[in-house]
């Protein structure tokens, strides 16, 4: 029996499959706005008759045009197939990575009851690898305290425990391994029937949209049309690639710095957060036009984000979160770290992954921050993460990447399609579940905290006023 440990798969915790359907819908959409160009573009070339010396000049460039955009067409349609089929196998993988972990927590509770972890390594071990080393004849005192470990007991439950949880995990990693290899391969297929536009000489392509009023009046009548947008999407933004170490702000941090550039000033809460609805309905009064706009930028309801801030304000001073953050690096990263204690298993309000510390008025973890804005957060460098810190921290940029993360948030849903004015209430409360359970929303903490956000709408509209 193939079995695999879950460090092979726990990337799948992260995989969104609506979000990849979602950019399968994007292509789709780009496919079909290229075959409604095509139609009058052969009208054009086949029914525009005159004479003139340069008459073949014209009808050459016209089928060139045509060629072009049915190769597009045909691009874009790869693309779209091949991810819509890796978002079906994506969804398999994920439920094997389900029934890995179910059976992994089952196996947990049963070494629990034979020893407690109090090593580093024991402490950020999976449950399979800890079974693994009880049952073996050497490295228990790596893992368990007690000298002496009996565990023929429970050997025959754990063992099947263990095979069902790495089996699942080795399902997870072929589904996805798989399918992800074809739609690679499929993607790669795609570009390549994709024009590569140069400019003589290199450099940066002129602008033709900016420079040209007609291009710009054409436009902004083709906005009208369904096909320039997918449903419910934010207004369109210049598209960046991914940002390397060697950029310390990256494209999307700048365009927010731009926006808020010209609000009010904040209203901030590092030193005083708001202690009941009186503040918080000051607070959020004081900070509309902040939120508001971060709402427009993002495509949401500005009650969504005014409603997730009412939340959030009044949850902890900043300073915690600055002594957090220093006794959590401090656990893992300095020198003199705290070993043998991780920095999730310090205690009370102080314990968890580095990069999960949340920052600013409406608290978002660091990791989240880094991604929205559009760095990698398994490779921020040292300044990169101060970059990020720091915009979290300013109350106006906070507004702005918590839109961003709720955006995201919607973007995964089965409601991504759905405008900002006719998101529902109850839509609204699983948006605000998700943003603060994560994977774990439908937990009593993340259904417990999508009530309270509905119940405090009707304020927090009243505010917004």
């Amino acid at each position: 029996m193939s079995l695999s440990h879950r460090k092979d798969v726990e990337f799948l915790e992260e995989c969104n499959p609506a979000l990849v359907e979602r950019n399968a819908a994007e292509f789709r959409r780009l496919r079909d706005l290229l075959v409604q160009v095509e139609e009058p573009a052969q009208r054009a070339e086949t029914r525009t008759q005159w004479q003139s010396d340069g008459s073949h000049t014209y009808t050459d460039r016209l089928s060139e045009a045509r060629q072009l955009v049915l190769h597009m067409a045909e691009g874009y349609d790869r693309a779209a197939s091949a991810l819509h089929a890796y978002d079906a196998a994506l969804t398999t993988a994920k439920s094997h990575y389900g029934n890995g972990k179910r059976a992994e927590r089952k196996l947990a509770a049963l070494i629990a009851t034979k020893g407690t972890a109090i090593t580093r390594t024991a402490q950020e071990a999976e449950p399979m690898c800890q079974w693994e080393d009880m049952r073996a004849t050497t490295g228990v005192m790596d893992f368990f305290a007690e000298l002496t470990m009996d565990v023929d007991d429970i050997r025959e439950e754990a063992n099947r425990l263990h095979d069902d949880a790495g089996g699942s995990f080795h399902l997870a990693k072929t589904a996805e391994a798989e399918a992800r290899s074809v739609c690679v391969h499929a993607l790669k297929q795609a570009y390549e029937l994709l024009p590569e536009f140069k400019t003589r000489g290199g450099g940066t392509p002129p602008d033709l949209y900016a420079a040209m009023a007609d291009m710009r009046r054409e436009g902004e009548e083709a906005r009208a049309n369904p096909l320039t947008h997918l449903p419910g999407s934010a207004p369109k933004r210049d598209m960046t690639g991914p940002v390397g170490p060697d950029t310390l702000i990256s494209p999307e941090l700048r365009d927010i710095r731009m926006h808020v550039a010209g609000l009010p000033e904040a209203d901030d809460n590092y030193w005083d957060p708001p202690e009941n609805d009186e503040e918080k309905t000051e607070w959020i009064s004081h900070n509309k036009e902040i939120l508001r706009a971060a709402a427009k930028r993002s495509g949401l309801p500005e009650e969504l984000v005014a409603g997730i801030a009412w939340k959030e304000i009044a949850g902890g001073y900043g300073w915690f979160d600055n002594g957090a953050d220093f006794l959590r690096r401090g656990a893992d990263e300095t020198p003199w770290g705290l070993s043998p204690i991780t920095a999730k298993n310090l205690p009370w309000r102080f314990g968890g992954e580095i990069d999960e510390t949340s920052f600013g008025p409406i608290a978002i973890q660091l990791r989240r921050g880094a991604e929205v804005l559009g760095y990698d957060p398994e490779h921020l460098t040292e300044q990169q993460r101060k970059v990020v810190q720091g915009a979290l921290q300013d109350p106006k940029q906070n507004a702005f990447i918590a839109a961003g993360f709720l955006a995201q948030i919607k973007a995964g849903t089965g409601y991504a399609g759905i405008p900002a004015d006719q998101l529902t209430d109850a839509q609204m409360q699983e948006i605000a579940a998700r943003y603060n359970g994560g994977p774990y929303w439908q937990s009593k903490k993340g259904q417990d905290y999508g009530d309270e956000f509905v119940e405090n709408l009707g304020k927090v509209k009243e505010a917004m006023r």
